[in-house]
């Protein structure tokens, strides 16, 4: 029994290492997403600023048509709005989906835990029953030596 116990304890502790494992490797990956996607904003707004130097850059030599320039500038600005709005709906999707996995081990684990507990409860209860068993079983013997005995000394006696 007790190697029993100490076998499940060790695969316990085992399947909580790994379950760590798992949560520190699902956080890598997401700061690893999320650092990789503010890198991407950074670059797209970098050209985004660059594309409107070389646009005003454009209209200053040429600034023939300043309402033409200005409703780029509105557009790009507009473009780039909707490229945040796109980059924030899209990393909320990425952070639910990080929950959903992470709720879902936990659920996992809990339940292999509870088959683990519940599997040594049994353990438990059937190490009790035999022990019961043995000592019923002695006592038996011992009673029946006890009866041998007795037997034995009143056929001496008699």
């Amino acid at each position: 029994l007790e190697k029993q116990q100490k076998e499940q304890y060790k695969q316990q502790k085992e399947q909580e290492r790994k379950q760590k494992q798992s949560e520190k490797e699902e956080k890598r990956k997401l700061k690893q997403e999320q650092r990789e996607e503010k890198r991407k904003q950074r670059q797209e707004q970098r050209e985004e600023k660059r594309k409107q130097r070389q646009e005003q850059g454009r209209d200053s030599s040429s600034s023939s048509s300043s309402s033409n320039s200005e409703s780029s500038e509105a557009k790009s600005s507009d473009d780039e709005e909707i490229k945040q709005q796109k980059l924030k709906r899209k990393q909320i999707r990425i952070e639910r989906k990080e929950i959903r996995i992470t709720k879902k081990q936990q659920k996992e684990e809990k339940k292999k835990q509870q088959e683990i507990e519940k599997h040594q409860h049994k353990l438990e209860k059937e190490e009790k029953r035999k022990q019961k068993q043995l000592e019923k079983e002695e006592k038996r013997k011992h009673k029946q030596e006890q009866k041998e005995e007795k037997r034995k000394q009143r056929q001496e006696q008699g």
